[in-house]
């Protein structure tokens, strides 16, 4: 009796996906990824090295900048100096009798000790869009009077020598009125209300210039009416001009409040009556609970409690193919057994002895052992019960033999 005539038998090919097929199927995203990521870092790195990007600052070349009054003063001859801390500040005035002070400290970095020092910094002061305790010590009949009643341009309509030579300066978001504190203080660029854009109060040698708003004076917007005029006449009055916006340098880090000052006085008392609720909780349930009980717990876990963990693994996480697998593993094993065949048999000589024992085309047993993938929870049962009808016809085709040997 002559051997059926068998195919020849090509390499296992995993069906599991392994680190590399999983890294192709995702290359587009790790791709896009790494793209945004640079981009992000490129876009940081350009907007860093643009300059500096303070709203008004003298060397700030954007729409809100103000570096084009200080190119302006600097060509008319005005020693312009730029500084970011007080200790600049301070180093940078030599002769505060021909010195004017910019001050912007719209963050509201200055304590009252850096605002009391500015005076003797230059005989001329500028605040613009000043906090209320610049206000209260450098020009307190000077107060905000909310939004004005204009949106285009306000005459100057004062006696100042700069707002006379201007005419007209552009209406901003913000304005000044009296306080009806301190000496007498100068208003231009009134709207109806009475609400200005620039105030002048000058108390003994230093004179104080209070401006609402920088935005008139941005880059973007101070060629519009006489906007350029009144700010290049108010910062040139003197050969020096120290242009200073606090930085976070200015700030007094040792005043800083701690956490116990944060706190509200309510909170200690709280937690204190928290502890006790605790502690009379623990005492009162603790005497129904009595003492501690040894109890013997089994120190080996049943098999099939393992394998029904491990399906719910595989079912809460799709995975059909790992449980095939699984059962394809146990199914191969016990194949090889009844065959008769090494405990290294490879699988695909499993195939060949159960091919040759049923009679069955090859490629059908090695579909069902090794190449065929379930696609839903359906077909993984199907799977499992061919496994189990294949497991069940070998064992027949064996007894009917009689010698328990595949033929």
């Amino acid at each position: 009796m002559t051997s059926p005539t068998t195919a020849t038998a090509t390499p296992a090919v995993a069906i599991t996906p392994t680190t590399r097929q999983w890294l192709r199927s995702w290359r587009f995203w790790l791709v896009a990824g790494i793209a945004v990521v640079v981009a992000a870092v490129g876009s940081t790195l350009t907007t860093a090295s643009v300059g500096d990007m303070t709203p008004f600052g003298s060397q700030n070349p954007g729409p809100t900048g103000g570096m084009a009054v200080a190119e302006v003063l600097r060509q008319q001859g005005v020693d312009v100096i730029d500084t970011a801390s007080f200790a600049d500040v301070t180093a940078s005035s030599a002769d505060p009798a021909s010195t004017t002070l910019l001050v912007d400290d719209s963050d509201g970095l200055l304590d009252d000790q850096r605002i009391a020092d500015l005076g003797a910094v230059a005989s001329r002061l500028v605040l613009v869009a000043p906090t209320a305790a610049l206000l209260e010590a450098y020009a307190p009949s000077v107060s905000y009077g909310g939004v004005p009643d204009a949106d285009g341009s306000l005459d100057a309509a004062c006696d100042l020598p700069a707002a006379t030579r201007a005419g007209s300066l552009t209406a901003s978001g913000s304005s000044l009125q009296p306080s009806g504190s301190g000496s007498e203080a100068t208003f231009c660029f009134a709207d109806a209300d009475g609400r200005s854009q620039l105030a002048q109060t000058t108390d003994g040698e230093q004179t104080v210039t209070v401006l609402a708003e920088s935005t008139p004076f941005q880059n973007e917007g101070v060629t519009s009416a006489g906007n350029a005029a009144l700010i290049l006449g108010v910062l040139g009055e003197t050969p020096t001009l120290i242009w200073y916006h606090p930085g976070i340098g200015d700030l007094d880090l040792d005043a800083a409040p701690t956490g116990a000052d944060l706190t509200p006085g309510w909170v200690t008392p709280l937690i204190v009556l928290l502890i006790a609720v605790f502690l009379a909780g623990a005492v009162w349930r603790g005497r129904r609970f009595g003492p501690l009980v040894v109890e013997d717990l089994p120190v080996v876990v049943p098999a099939s409690e393992t394998i029904e963990g491990r399906a719910r693994l595989y079912a809460r996480s799709a995975s059909r193919l790992h449980a095939l697998d699984a059962l394809r593993i146990g199914t191969v094993s016990r194949l090889a057994t009844a065959l008769r065949l090494s405990r290294t048999a490879t699988v695909e000589e499993v195939s060949r002895a159960v091919a040759s024992t049923l009679r069955r085309p090859l490629a059908e047993v090695r579909a069902l052992l090794v190449d065929d993938d379930p696609h839903h929870d359906a077909q993984l049962v199907e799977y499992a019960e061919r496994l189990l009808v294949l497991e069940r016809d070998v064992a027949a085709a064996l007894r009917v033999n009689g010698d328990g040997t595949a033929r």
